[in-house]
């Protein structure tokens, strides 16, 4: 498709109604006055929610002015105005086609190609299995005005969404190269005419033939039957008028013949080659077109009215385009009427050009959105198309874009849109999805199978500020970061569930939030803290903690508690050796916090004055290294707690142990 004329389909942001605030931001009647007095509004929009709050401000600081203004009321007010919410009568509509949504997507990954035909028709017959659902279930509800517009969307979207699967899908699936049997499926199925209750009342109110071929509504009622292709219908209407005396001997007998005509219409089956259904369909229309001659010469000779209706419904069978034109309300009736009585075999490609013929024939002003979007379809305007989708429905634009994508037909909307179709209506719906608290979850996955920078950015944004009220939401969130790879993101959240964990006493779980993120400082802290309320009460009531992030955590401090949980374990169990050996690989291997070392140089004090010898010479000596290093920095004040009274009796043991060790060895 050219670029030239297109401006108009370039993608834009869907504009929202004005919100109407009750009381006014200013005075009934005052806008004028109330503007020139250094008024304007300013607004800040909720990050998360679908909420805006709105108030009065100046364009110049009061200060600045030379002159006083008057002030109003609505000067104090701040709105709180809503815009662009998903409606809770939506959500089971949208849980149930996220769900095929998500499974397209997986099918697509698993190939690693496009979707086959067979599938997307089964996907495509999820979809609109949801949409007639939703229909029903707002048919069942409270009669409203919403009640009936929502209704009246789902109706279009249904009407939208079955077209474009018969034109680029079921026929292109081997399943049938004439379009025309589902076409007049489609039709009678989403307008469906004329109306059933017409005919019940038709049929009603004229107790025999002869009042059922005077009702004047009688002889439209079959036309329109005609025109739809409810030939049976049609035939057995005919039957019922066709003995009434008060029809003229010639309309009684063409009815008679039509009926039967009727009734003998071909119809294509799959066992049959075109050529033999062709030869069958030229015999039955030349059938007509006798029986439309005959008819045209009594007419010739003498006025009657009910021969003048039958002939009407004959030239609409044998595919007479002014006589269908005349029949048919809309344009679909007539597009219809001319496939199915004119070229019964014609394929998706014939489309446009008949569609176009049909259309020059109707007022494009007076079509509904329904209508052009429909229009722009059958002509193969897909650009059009697409963006009449998004003023029906922003999750119409958004699914019908995804289809195309897979049936490999979006390419010619790229070269109109400035932007990529698929990524920008996918993005507009998952946006629309995060105004409603619920749909969080769905939101990010129209987010993340965009697989574009874009989406991944926007969902790393919103899942940072996302409020975790429960660990159930925030393991959803994780998993959400995982699946989509937001490293930056989840690492984010990782230290905001360690920050809220600590805050509330569940270090353990603090922990292993920091440790996800290697958050070394936090981690530090957190194990100070511990050791801190150790040295406080002397009781070591840290083990269930620490056990809990043993698993995952291999940081220092944390080995430095394990292993000193440890060392009073074993002292508690007389196993003195064993405790040695435990505190010196705290002492030697550095992993414990400098502020702690002294308290670990004084606990070494009871083994080294023990009966047993616990520390060997090598030992002792590396044990008076490190205290040397504590003197180093030791000045007038204690260090967390010890003295130097505590560091000389520590010398002492020191010495004792060493002359004892070089004694005994």
């Amino acid at each position: 498709m050219a670029r030239l004329g297109t401006d108009k389909f370039v993608v834009e942001r869907e504009k929202e109604v004005a919100t109407r605030l009750s009381p006014g931001v200013f005075p009934t009647g005052r806008q004028s006055e109330w503007s020139a007095q250094n008024r304007t509004l300013t607004h800040s929009v909720h990050p998360l929610t679908s909420s805006v709050a709105l108030c009065v401000a100046g364009k110049q600081p009061r200060e600045q002015l030379k002159t006083e203004i008057r002030v109003y009321e609505q000067d104090q007010r701040i709105y709180v105005c809503g815009f662009g919410t998903t409606p809770d009568e939506r959500l089971s509509f949208i849980n149930d086609t996220h769900a095929v949504f998500s499974a397209i997507q997986s099918i697509m990954d698993a190939r690693e190609t496009h979707v086959g035909a067979d599938a997307l028709l089964r996907m495509s017959a999820l979809y609109r299995e949801a949409m007639l659902r939703q229909v029903r279930v707002l048919q069942d509800a409270r009669d409203s005005e919403f009640v009936r517009s929502e209704s009246d969307v789902f109706q279009a979207m249904h009407a939208v969404w079955h077209l474009l699967e018969i034109v680029y899908v079921t026929t292109n699936s081997g399943l049938s190269a004439s379009v025309v049997p589902y076409y007049m499926e489609w039709l009678n199925f989403n307008f469906p005419a004329p109306a059933a209750a017409d005919g019940e009342r038709i049929i009603g109110s004229s107790p025999d033939s002869n009042a059922l071929a005077q009702n004047p509504d009688v002889w439209p009622y079959v036309q329109k039957l005609a025109l739809r292709g409810h030939v049976t219908t049609v035939a057995n209407m005919l039957e019922r008028i066709a003995p009434a005396q008060v029809l003229s001997a010639a309309a009684s007998r063409w009815a008679r013949e039509l009926a039967q005509t009727a009734r003998d219409m071909p119809l294509a089956s799959s066992d049959e080659t075109s050529g033999s259904f062709n030869a069958r369909w030229r015999r039955w229309n030349s059938g007509l077109q006798s029986m439309a001659t005959n008819i045209g010469s009594m007419l010739d000779k003498a006025d009657d009215d009910a021969l003048s209706a039958l002939a009407m419904v004959v030239d609409v069978m044998r595919g007479d385009a002014d006589s269908i034109s005349r029949v048919g309300d809309t344009w679909q009736d007539v597009l219809g009427a001319v496939l199915l009585y004119s070229e019964p075999t014609a394929q998706t490609e014939r489309l446009p050009a008949l569609a176009q013929l049909v259309l020059e024939q109707f007022e494009s002003d007076d079509f509904t959105l329904v209508d052009r979007t429909l229009a722009a379809l059958v002509r193969h305007e897909l650009p059009e198309f697409l963006v009449y989708c998004n003023q029906i429905d922003a999750w119409l634009s958004a699914h019908v874009s995804d289809l195309m994508q897979h049936i490999g037909i979006l390419d010619s909307c790229r070269r109109v849109f400035k932007v990529e179709p698929r990524e920008h209506y996918l993005v507009f719906l998952g946006e629309r999805y995060l105004t409603h608290e619920g749909l969080w979850r769905v939101a990010m996955d129209y987010f993340g199978l965009c697989r574009t920078r874009v989406s991944q950015n926007i969902m790393g944004e919103y899942i940072v500020r996302m409020p975790l009220e429960s660990d159930r939401k925030a393991q959803q969130v994780l998993r959400v970061c995982e699946r989509y790879k937001l490293t930056e993101a989840m690492e984010r959240v990782h230290r905001q569930l360690g920050r809220q964990k600590w805050q509330r006493g569940r270090l353990g779980a603090a922990i292993a939030h920091f440790v996800r993120v290697n958050d070394s400082s936090a981690v530090g802290q957190i194990c100070d803290q511990l050791w801190a309320e150790y040295l406080a009460s002397g009781q070591l009531t840290y083990g269930p903690i620490i056990d809990s992030v043993l698993a995952t955590s291999a940081h220092d401090r944390v080995r430095f508690l394990t292993v000193y949980r440890d060392f009073h374990e074993c002292y508690k169990g007389g196993e003195f050796k064993r405790a040695g050996k435990l505190l010196l690989s705290i002492l030697v291997g550095e992993i414990a916090p400098s502020h702690a070392v002294p308290d670990l140089l004084v606990d070494s004090i009871p083994l080294l004055e023990g009966d047993a010898l616990v520390f060997g010479a090598d030992d002792t000596l590396e044990l008076m290294r490190c205290a040397e290093s504590v003197a180093q920095s030791l000045v007038d004040s204690d260090v967390c707690g010890v003295g130097r009274d505590e560091l000389s009796i520590f010398n002492v043991a020191c010495a004792r142990n060493l002359a004892r060790s070089y004694v005994m060895q």
